[in-house]
């Protein structure tokens, strides 16, 4: 397999009406894109197949791992059905009751009411994607009243959030299941789950994959619970994503930013990826070049040590998609040069100590490269989470394993014959680090090994880091 970009952060773009097309998943995967995206919110069975089928068509072609994140819709917060013409003026108190009703301006209701027992005074509340705040007055028996913060028009099943909502008692929904068995079908390499708040969300989903190459699980983290939580939803979560769009309105604005270098910061620590996504680049939907905020923006999350950056509806309904993604590479590629690199002293592991020595040993010999070899892709997140300068060869025999390294930063797949013996890695070793699309050495040129000893091994039990010569 090859790789059409050298970039070391991965990019996720969401597949929508401007980007569907088997041409033009053709030409984003050749501007850089690494995992497609399909919302499953806005996408029916049929339709996820046959992205699916358009995107493996182009791996073929293009001989390049892609892969496929399927995002669950998870239990949408929404209010009922609402009086047409329905305004909320400023200053004007409100009822959010648990019974049903037909919401006017003095009532409303919502389709999960038992969030309203999370609520107190003073909680900020937002309806649609903040177009509509209410703040919490006081609780009455069944739900809250809350007064007007900015008004305007209030319209049927929009979505509902607030600062200091729990999700906690809700259970995996019917469509979430059913999209589940959607993706597992498919064959998709990677689902996201919404609104996680613990480690049983992630677990509920873990219950329904197959026992063997089940998807990689990513929490997405959007509510002031998920954050309180995130290390324990680490321990059964195979990655996160900060997602800032939702996150911003469960929590402060103001301590988005913070949280997000928190959530990096802890997906290093544990050696397993995470994504930062929502707005990236959200004005190049309708224009050619990005806001020096918004590039200002992705820069900031990739020196955070994010492993990737996610599109949505940049590339999904955006009038200029392949233009995005070679904003991003760009931003990318200058950004990165800027890293600096992270030590981790308190994994005591061995497959952590070898990590570490793998990237001390590169430094110190002047090595231009690192070859991993991996069953699962766990050596190779735990090498690349010092964010060095080398790029990471990892070489596998299993194709969902390179496909789901594309979630890592700068660690590029490469599949290969199964190794019977000590020998048989050195030579396939020396081979690769001679002849690749990333950084093809030459005689003289040194690189770095690392492996388990014997081969086909448990995962994660790295103890081998070898110096060689091309």
């Amino acid at each position: 397999m090859k790789h059409i970009s050298k970039k070391k952060v991965k990019i996720v773009a969401t597949l929508g009406p401007a980007s569907g097309s088997a041409d033009m998943i053709k030409a984003l995967a050749k501007e850089g894109v690494n995992v497609f995206r399909i919302n499953m919110s806005h996408c029916p069975k049929p339709e996820v197949l046959e992205r699916v089928k358009r995107i493996r068509a182009v791996e073929r072609e293009l001989g390049v791992p892609l892969s496929i994140m399927g995002d669950l819709m998870g239990p949408k917060i929404r209010i009922g059905d609402v009086e047409p013409g329905t305004e909320l003026a400023v200053g004007g108190e409100i009822c959010i009751g648990a019974k049903a009703v037909r919401g006017t301006a003095k009532e409303i209701s919502l389709n999960f009411p038992t969030i309203l027992k999370s609520l107190k005074a003073g909680n900020e509340i937002y309806i649609g994607d903040g177009q509509i705040k209410l703040i919490v007055k006081k609780t009455i028996p069944g739900g809250v009243l809350a007064t007007v913060a900015v008004g305007g028009p209030l319209l049927s099943r929009k979505g509902f959030s607030a600062h200091g909502m729990t999700l906690k008692h809700m259970a995996l929904t019917k469509k979430d299941r059913e999209d589940t068995a959607t993706l597992i079908e498919a064959g998709a390499d990677a689902i996201a789950i919404s609104f996680v708040q613990g480690p049983k969300d992630v677990e509920a989903i873990r219950n329904l994959l197959p026992k063997k190459n089940p998807p990689f699980l990513l929490a997405k983290i959007e509510t002031q619970s998920g954050v309180d939580h995130a290390d324990k939803i680490l321990d059964v979560a195979d990655g996160l994503m900060v997602a800032r769009g939702d996150l911003g309105l469960s929590v402060p604005m103001a301590d988005v930013p913070h949280i997000q270098k928190r959530l990096i910061a802890l997906c290093l620590k544990r050696a397993k990826p995470v994504v930062t996504a929502t707005q990236m680049l959200d004005s190049m939907a309708s224009r050619p070049i990005p806001t020096r905020a918004e590039v200002t923006d992705v820069a900031n999350a990739i020196l955070d040590g994010t492993d990737g950056v996610m599109l949505s509806d940049e590339t999904a309904t955006g009038k200029f998609p392949v233009e995005v993604i070679r904003t991003m590479v760009s931003i990318i590629e200058r950004a990165t040069s800027e890293i600096g690199k992270r030590y981790f002293p308190e994994d005591t592991s061995i497959a952590g100590a070898i990590g570490a020595s793998v990237v001390r040993v590169a430094e110190q010999i002047g090595a231009k490269l690192i070859v991993v070899m991996t069953e699962k892709g766990v050596t190779a997140r735990r090498i690349a989470r010092h964010r060095h300068m080398q790029p990471i060869i990892a070489l596998s025999p299993h194709l969902e394993t390179l496909r789901r390294l594309n979630f890592s930063w700068g660690v590029y797949g490469y599949r290969v014959p199964v190794m019977k013996s000590a020998d048989d890695l050195l030579l396939q070793t020396k081979k690769i680090a001679k002849a690749n699309d990333i950084m093809s050495l030459k005689e003289g040129d040194l690189f770095v090994v690392s492996a388990s000893i014997p081969f086909g091994g448990a995962s994660g039990t790295t103890n081998l880091a070898l110096a060689q010569k091309v």
